[in-house]
């Protein structure tokens, strides 16, 4: 972990520094994280001077209000080769603070950091969920580690999967956001991935429902097979029945397991398609900007220009990749669910011979049982029906996304 800012008290009533919506900056750091380079609003917002940044560890602009446990997730994927974007409040050298959504990617030789302002109202109650975290790692003398699992809990009870989910669903908010305030039009695919990212969460959900259907009636085809040892010679066919019942009831078994893995790769790559796309916008203003900005006598201009240019390419392709991804699953996850439909349908000869069995025999325990078979057999029909409509939502939206991406790449080239 890198060491706590030790520069000025906490001040009472601090103001917070002049840093726009318009405004993106970056900074790159070696592999210790010590400041190579920025850009001219970097510098400014910070107060400090170049000769002040340089060769500096990042933490000199660190606020105290921050947890240490955002650090830690961020150093523990940065280091493993993961993009990663978090809320960060930030203090410059006169004692003013400012807030920034920091998308932090690895580099050949150490890691970038692009910033924009936030707004939205995920951050708002960001800010509430850092005080309390902070005052958690004081009260409870919490290790950055633990308290970097202090924060995914409470971002699990907040309902983020995890927190590759938090980081994108952050990400695109704050572009959204920005937008709006600026009174400027977004690209085409933010809203997009945004769009398919909630279609994903309801698969998911709706994936997750059905696999689940199968544990509330896993006794029923054990206790039609104990009934009909009750009932003797009577219940010879209703045990054969029961048999066959429970060979086909642990298929759907084994194909929801598979369903449900399906299903969850889908949402995992769709959100980090979401993420890796909208970095690579980032990445293109900023590279955009940096290039008409005067040249600091400092800072090596066109080393650091070739380095955001590369960036913006590496997430660009990354994003395209992607996004093939995700119509890859989509298939695998729509040929997982025919099979589950199809042996679902199954169920349906089984009950009904089940159903006339226990008619004949007159038997309420059979008829119950029965009726639960019915019941387990009607919620995965509808279930898989509906998940169908959303995965043919999900892939006509994946289409108009791969379009969209293509569009905008040919008009960078242009």
């Amino acid at each position: 972990m890198v060491a706590k800012n030790p520069t000025l008290p906490r001040q009472a009533n601090e103001q917070e520094a002049d840093f726009g919506f318009d405004e993106l900056f970056f900074s790159r750091t070696d592999s210790h994280g010590k400041i190579t380079s920025g850009n001219t609003v970097f510098q400014r917002v910070s107060k400090y001077e170049w000769n002040e940044l340089l060769e500096k560890p990042h933490n000199v602009i660190r606020h105290p209000d921050m947890p240490r446990g955002v650090f830690w997730l961020l150093w523990d994927r940065i280091r493993k080769g993961l993009p990663i974007g978090a809320y960060v409040k930030n203090r410059s050298k006169d004692g003013r603070y400012y807030w920034v959504y920091a998308i932090v990617t690895p580099i050949e030789d150490g890691y970038l950091s692009v910033r924009i302002k936030p707004g939205s109202a995920l951050f708002g109650q960001v800010q509430q969920e850092y005080r309390d975290l902070l005052q958690a790692e004081k009260d409870q003398d919490l290790t950055p580690a633990k308290s970097a699992d202090a924060l995914l809990g409470r971002l699990n009870q907040l309902g983020f999967r995890d927190y590759q989910t938090f980081m994108t669903k952050g990400l695109l908010s704050e572009e959204l956001n920005r937008g709006k305030v600026l009174s400027i039009e977004t690209v085409a695919t933010v809203s997009l991935f945004q769009d398919l990212l909630l279609s994903s969460e309801k698969l998911l959900e709706t994936a997750t429902a059905v696999a689940g259907t199968y544990h509330d009636f896993r006794f029923v085809p054990l206790n039609l097979i104990i009934q009909a040892g009750q009932l003797g010679k009577n219940g010879a066919a209703i045990g054969t029945i029961s048999n066959n019942y429970s060979l086909l009831a642990e298929e759907i078994r084994l194909g929801l397991g598979g369903f449900f893995e399906a299903a969850k790769q889908v949402s995992d790559t769709i959100c980090e398609g979401a993420f890796l796309l909208s970095t690579s916008n980032m990445q293109e203003e900023i590279a955009s900007a940096f290039a008409l900005e005067d040249k600091a006598s400092e800072i090596d201009h066109a080393n650091d220009l070739e380095h955001l240019n590369r960036q913006r390419a590496t997430y660009s392709a990354k994003a395209l990749e992607n996004l093939a991804n995700i119509q890859r699953d989509l298939a695998v996850f729509a040929k997982g669910t025919e099979e589950v439909k199809r042996l679902t349908s199954g169920l349906a000869a089984v009950r009904i011979m089940g159903k006339v069995e226990a008619g004949r025999l007159s038997s309420s325990v059979l008829n119950d049982l029965i009726t639960d078979l019915d019941s387990f057999q009607h919620i995965l029909s509808k279930g898989l029906t509906e998940i169908q409509t959303l995965n043919s939502d999900l892939s006509k939206r994946s289409g108009q996304l791969l379009n969209a991406h293509a569009t905008e790449t040919r008009a960078l080239a242009a």
